[in-house]
């Protein structure tokens, strides 16, 4: 009896070795704040890389979600081409993460921005996009189109922004010229109007919204070669580990001894 207690309780401690080992394989992968304080918490889908205090592994996110933090502690996200944007905010569970341009000049930074192609996870999270000619017109002449000032180097000229599509017959030109400044992508015709602008971005995949919703984390599941992701509990509270383990087992062993007089 006693030689088949002391095998039975061998295997529970085994296994609760096993599992805080498992465990330990997911430190490395804790959300995080690392780029500053008031930045935000980053988890999978996204990875912070780049860093020289904590860089995440490549386990720890879902290819095309690296983040990393620049030299004045901005969390940043790469777009194509070469494109990074500020994070402002990451909502998990609606699967949308807030970008800004640090600089207040989104219009700018958006020369090369190119979502169109697969090599890019995100989409742009609203359908009213436009495409637009840039003009620079005279500062001379009165004009009532809000004035993208970033863009403006002359002192005797502003630039403004006009949907691609639209009449030039509704735009007073006579006193402007078209600028080879272009961006390749339709965009939000907002993002001119005002500064600091925030461009909302969306991803479909993975779909970890559905784990956060069952307020769950999401992680990229063990050998796994397509990138399968599961709904695990909150990976922040450890199983209990094989010391601790020990340490009951010892306690269900000596209360389970006879007792002598």
């Amino acid at each position: 009896m006693a030689t088949l207690l002391i095998l039975l309780l061998f295997l529970d401690l085994s296994a609760g070795l096993r599992a805080g080992a498992a465990a330990t394989g997911r430190e490395d992968c804790k959300p995080t704040t690392q780029c500053n304080s008031n930045g935000p918490e980053i988890r999978y889908p996204f990875r912070l890389k780049d860093n020289e205090q904590q860089q995440q592994p490549k386990h720890c996110g879902y290819p095309g979600f690296d983040l990393s933090c620049d030299h004045e502690n901005h969390t940043m996200l790469e777009l194509p081409f070469s494109v990074k944007v500020a994070v402002e905010k990451i909502d998990y569970i609606s699967q949308l993460i807030h970008t800004y341009d640090p600089h207040d000049c989104f219009p700018k930074l958006l020369q090369n921005l190119n979502l169109s192609t697969t090599t890019s996870p995100f989409q742009l999270a609203t359908n009213d996009n436009y495409n637009c000619s840039f003009f620079s017109c005279s500062s001379t002449e009165p004009m009532s189109f809000n004035q993208i000032t970033c863009l403006s180097s002359d002192p005797n000229h502003k630039v403004y922004a006009f949907l691609s599509d639209s009449s030039m017959y509704n735009y007073p030109l006579s006193c402007c010229k078209k600028m080879p400044f272009k961006i390749s992508s339709p965009i939000p015709y907002g993002i001119f109007d005002r500064q600091p602008y925030v461009l909302t971005l969306k991803w479909s995949k993975p779909t970890c919204g559905i784990c956060e919703k069952q307020s769950k984390h999401c992680r990229l599941k063990d050998n796994s070669r397509d990138n399968e992701t599961e709904c695990v509990d909150d990976t922040t509270k450890s199983p209990t580990t094989g010391t601790s383990l020990l340490s009951h087992i010892l306690l269900v062993f000596r209360s389970s001894l006879p007792l002598h007089a």
